[in-house]
């Protein structure tokens, strides 16, 4: 298959092309950076763009995977301007390129768990209310309702995923890069929060696995699918055992001070992959040593940025 990928140098993106790569499909990358895999054709944009739709006639891709914009709820606290535009005009504008010249793409947008808020209720199940708590939360569920308002106007077959609390090697920033940095700088590690606060945690390998799931999936609606292990972890607990993988065994301290935007507790309820027989293959223990191996082996590389 023809498969592009946007935001191909991101986290996700770059472990999606990472896990493709040694497939048939043929990839395609639309990204401001060209990919640095030698199969894979790159085209540099800077989304929203005019140049979206003479791109998507040309690639004319069987599967568009949106993994562009934004991915910092702080981020959005400070700049919530910069953040909508980086969301929902960019998925209309792609979304209507494909009704325009590609309409037998299949759309998937990378959307988060940042739609739900603080749940009242555990596990969230793709069904359960959505009450975002920041402008991140909020641009990806305006996305959302563009990716349903093609599905249901025009019948493009896409979907929207509802990312939970990915990680992986690579990923430079959230929780676990956090740990690391001030464990190896200061061989103590300050956090905010209060350490009972949890999150759903699920590997990069397991979302792009689900990822596949999805897009091989013959009978997508516009719908939103959870991609998440269904364990709730506490900071406390994931922050000791990324500790504990440091040869000092660094201490952990909370400040009891919260970012704003950032919810309390996450455990996700995912029934739409479990229907289709999916299941996590990377433990938190397994995953947390392969990051906290690559953090140290790369820790020279980032003394010198």
């Amino acid at each position: 298959m023809r498969i592009a990928i946007t935001g191909a140098n991101g986290f996700i993106g770059k472990a999606l092309l990472d896990y493709l790569a040694e497939t048939e499909h043929e990839l395609f990358c639309m990204s401001r950076r060209p990919a640095k895999l030698a199969q894979v054709h790159s085209f540099p944009i800077s989304f929203p763009s005019h140049q979206t739709e003479q791109l998507i006639q040309e690639i004319h891709p069987d599967v568009l995977i949106h993994a562009a914009g934004c991915s910092s709820v702080p981020a959005s606290v400070e700049d919530p301007a910069a953040d909508f535009h980086s969301g929902p005009p960019v998925v209309f504008q792609l979304l209507n390129a494909c009704r325009l010249h590609s309409p037998r793409t299949t759309f998937i947008f990378l959307s988060s768990a940042a739609v739900y808020g603080n749940p009242s209720q555990l596990p969230i199940m793709e069904h359960h209310h959505t009450k975002p708590i920041s402008p991140y939360g909020f641009h990806k569920l305006q996305s959302e309702l563009v990716v349903n308002e093609f599905a249901s106007l025009y019948g493009i077959a896409c979907a929207s995923a509802r990312i939970f609390s990915a990680y992986g090697a690579g990923l430079r920033r959230q929780i676990l890069w956090d740990v690391c940095q001030k464990a190896w700088a200061h061989g103590e590690v300050p956090l905010l929060g209060t350490g009972s606060e949890a999150r759903d945690f699920i590997h990069a390998l397991d979302v792009c696995r689900a990822l596949e799931l999805i897009w091989s999936n013959g009978c997508l609606h516009g719908q939103a699918i959870n991609i998440c292990s269904g364990i709730v972890t506490p900071i406390a607990e994931i922050a000791s055992l990324i500790a504990s993988k440091f040869p000092h065994k660094p201490s952990i301290s909370f400040t009891g001070n919260q970012l704003p935007g950032a919810p309390t507790r996450w455990q996700g309820d995912n029934e739409w992959l479990r229907s289709n027989g999916f299941q996590c293959s990377v433990s938190l223990d397994t995953g947390v040593d392969e990051y906290v191996k690559w953090y140290l082996d790369k820790k020279k590389t980032f003394a010198d940025e």
